[in-house]
């Protein structure tokens, strides 16, 4: 991947990465590899923290190239089959809420969107679970990222111990990377 890395500006590299992790085909596998336990339907209704993300790369651990460290986050399943994501990166650039869309960005209030925009990420759209495989499938209705709109992902999850798991592993250049969103249930409004 250091090949393809290298004729790409940098300042594009967490993007690059974004989407080879999340836009290529994956094949999903359970995060312990077999005998992993399988979860109900049941079991992912209803609100889970984001605790962390880990990608395991072909020369190591890799930080998550959207996010980087110690992102944060909620997923909400609802039991009529419409479910939420919202992750955001722990070193947003602080924006102030304007009182109305300016029509007309300086440039360098247009960096700062950017950059912004570049630390979160949320998409809603409905859900569904295959038991017999631990699939579970987000059909994204809309995103912050347009072109998701449309968009089915799947991933093999795990419920333990209050723990909901999803580990996808892709081929990238120069290996396969593996990557684990690891979430926690919310049982109250505190969190």
């Amino acid at each position: 991947m250091n090949h393809i890395l290298m004729r790409v500006p940098r300042a594009r590299w967490p993007f690059l990465l974004f989407i080879l992790l999340n836009a290529t085909p994956c094949v999903a596998v359970a995060p312990d590899g077999i005998g992993a336990p399988h979860a109900t339907r049941q079991e992912l209704i209803g609100a889970w923290r984001l605790l962390s993300i880990q990608i395991a790369g072909p020369s190591g651990p890799l930080l998550d190239p959207f996010y980087n460290a110690d992102s944060a986050g909620i997923l909400i399943y609802d039991a009529s089959g419409w479910m939420s994501v919202q992750i955001v990166g722990r070193h947003r650039p602080a924006m102030a809420a304007p009182a109305s869309r300016p029509t007309h960005d300086t440039a360098q209030q247009a960096q700062l969107k950017a950059a912004v925009l570049d630390s979160y990420y949320a998409y809603f759209g409905t859900w569904e679970f295959d038991e017999a495989t631990s699939t579970l499938t987000h059909h994204i209705k809309s995103s912050l990222i347009p072109g998701e709109s449309g968009i089915s992902y799947s991933q093999t999850v795990t419920v333990d111990g209050g723990h909901l798991v999803f580990t996808t592993r892709r081929e990238v250049a120069g290996g396969a990377a593996v990557q684990k969103k690891i979430w926690q249930r919310i049982l109250s409004p505190d969190g």
